[in-house]
């Protein structure tokens, strides 16, 4: 029991004196060290807090962040970085560098301005459109191309912002339009309705309704070096491990973003990231396995699968068991050794896939065929130089999934699959080569040859920026142009991904790739696949309007608990 002066002091950092379970409040940056301190400690957490963190009557700062760097020196900044944390706002940055920065899956919980509800028709303060100008493409020889071309695809999707919306408006009138606004289960047209709330509710949804359908349509055009925010909960060891990347990367706004990022930080949870520098290592092996995929994987332009988007669920090795066991006696000892072989060579092309740009199952294809040399000098080179254990190669390792997909779908569809984490995913360099996915309402609405010149403009930049720097070009590609990405997960994940990228009010692409995926697994797998019975098929073609309708519902609940008119 703690005597009533000592209550009074720790009231203000945690909700409970006397129960068990209690939270913490207001020690940014200090619960991290004092939980790792508690652990091997007699007493709890409020002890601890006590003795070692709280020094006339307050906390001291200064001792804090000593107590702090001793603790990290004790227990080791590992698990410790796990244990405190912080919210980070990035800013302003592009869409590719959002994807980097959530791509760090574990430890992170990122949310992203959705190009499904924002248009991004206008410009910022400076009178310039939200893409990407940092110094090395403005200031670089394509720069004048660069700036004209993005200028001229951000003018083209603002002056469409409004057709779009008529174009929807046209198709789908107000006065046909129903919802069920007051949450009867019945779906009322406007002009059924008396209630004056529910005719402001009533309209509010018409306008999301309409606003979503007409975004979600337009995203297409949007470039991927389009500005964007992301808000981002992690812990310690998470930006650190993020910091150090972005440090490690070629791409200047990245080195850009982590020094932002380190300095922001510095300032809340000093100690968890004071670690965090750019990775030597990482670098050079990148550049190593980057330069023998060259080699051995790459096409002199990428290939287009037959049919686009394209969803190609991989065998388990299952083809080349059957070329080299053709015609041979089978054995035990024969089987057991080949099975481990088609894991090696899954294993090696996940390994070179991120920096190809073949088909995932073309990679597994050439490195069946190669020598035992040829197969170690991809380990030894993806592997590289490790001097200590935090020095670990990437996803590559991550095989062994019971699904492993590669697909090709548009940008847009990616960056709304991308932030599962449950999985293992690893993309190739975004590019204009495979092709464009028009969306058939862009046609219909009689827009399609304005945005065949975007497109024709982002492919003539992309290969002028290609020649000198190929990981800048990338900012040229436009949401709708097709990428060639892997993902990679179990039954679980399956079963979540697939049921809740299905639902009516997702993205009609996005419900098409969790579909299709699904008929695959169904196609292998019948009992796995039924399994996931909430994968839903059906057709929303106004894939938001129940949705806004019941967020209506909802508000109107609010507003009677609250009391508001």
């Amino acid at each position: 029991m703690f005597t009533d002066d000592e209550k009074k002091l720790l009231e203000p950092y945690v909700t409970s004196t006397e129960d068990n379970v209690f939270a913490i409040r207001n020690l940014s940056g200090i619960v991290g060290a004092a939980y790792a301190r508690y652990s091997r400690a007699k007493g709890g957490f409020r002890e601890t807090l006590l003795k070692e963190f709280i020094k006339e009557g307050q906390i001291d700062p200064k001792h804090a962040d000593e107590l702090i760097a001793r603790v990290l020196v004790a227990y080791g900044d590992d698990s410790v970085g796990e244990l405190e944390g912080g919210h980070v706002s990035f800013e302003k940055v592009t869409m590719i560098a959002a994807k980097e920065i959530e791509d760090h899956r574990i430890g992170g919980s990122p949310i992203e301005q959705s190009t499904r509800y924002v248009f991004y028709d206008q410009k910022d303060d400076k009178g310039n459109w939200l893409y990407y100008r940092g110094e090395d493409v403005l200031g670089a020889p394509f720069g004048p191309q660069y700036a004209k071309t993005m200028d001229f695809i951000f003018q083209t999707y603002a002056d469409l912002v409004e057709p779009l919306k008529a174009y929807y408006e046209k198709l789908k009138p107000i006065g046909e339009a129903e919802y069920d606004i007051n949450g009867d289960g019945a779906k009322e047209k406007f002009a059924d309705i008396t209630d004056e709330k529910q005719q402001k509710a009533f309209k509010t949804t018409y306008n999301f309704d309409l606003r979503s359908k007409a975004c979600d349509t337009l995203r297409c055009l949007l470039p991927i070096g389009t500005l964007t925010n992301v808000g981002m909960f992690g812990n310690g060891r998470f930006y650190q491990t993020l910091i150090s990347n972005l440090l490690t990367h070629k791409l200047p706004e990245f080195n850009s973003i982590a020094n932002q990022t380190a300095k922001a930080l510095a300032q809340t949870i000093p100690q968890y990231v004071r670690r965090a520098k750019a990775d030597k290592y990482w670098h050079e092996t990148e550049k190593e396995i980057a330069s023998l995929a060259k080699k051995h994987f790459w096409l002199d332009t990428p290939e287009v699968p037959p049919t686009l988007p394209h969803y190609d669920l991989q065998d388990r090795g299952e083809e080349y068991l059957a070329i080299k066991l053709k015609n041979k006696a089978v054995n035990a000892a024969a089987i057991t050794a080949l099975l481990q072989e088609t894991a090696d060579v899954d294993q090696l092309a996940a390994m070179v896939f991120p920096y190809s740009n073949m088909p995932l199952r073309k990679i597994r294809r050439k490195i069946e065929n190669m020598s035992e040399n040829d197969r170690k000098e991809i380990v030894r080179v993806y592997v590289g130089e490790r001097e200590n254990r935090r020095q670990r190669p990437g996803r590559g390792l991550e095989t062994g999934y019971p699904h492993s997909f590669d697909t090709v779908i548009n940008f847009g569809t990616y960056k709304d699959l991308q932030r599962h984490r449950m999985n293992t995913q690893q993309r190739q360099m975004f590019t204009t080569k495979i092709g464009f996915q028009m969306p058939q309402e862009i046609i219909q609405a009689g827009v399609e040859d304005k945005i065949k010149i975007c497109i024709e403009k982002s492919d003539k930049l992309f290969d002028a920026m290609l020649k000198t720097a190929p990981l800048a070009a990338q900012y040229a590609t436009l949401h709708g142009h097709y990428i060639r990405w892997s993902i990679a997960f179990n039954d679980r994940e399956a079963m979540h991904m697939l049921e809740l990228r299905s639902t009516p009010q997702g993205h009609p692409q996005y419900r098409l790739a969790a579909q299709e995926m699904h008929k695959l697994i169904a196609k292998r797998s019948q009992w796995r696949a039924d399994m996931m019975k909430f994968v839903d098929y059906e057709n929303y073609y106004w894939s938001r309007a129940d949705s806004e309708a019941k967020q209506r519902v909802k508000e109107a609940e609010l507003d009677k608990k609250y009391d508001k008119g």
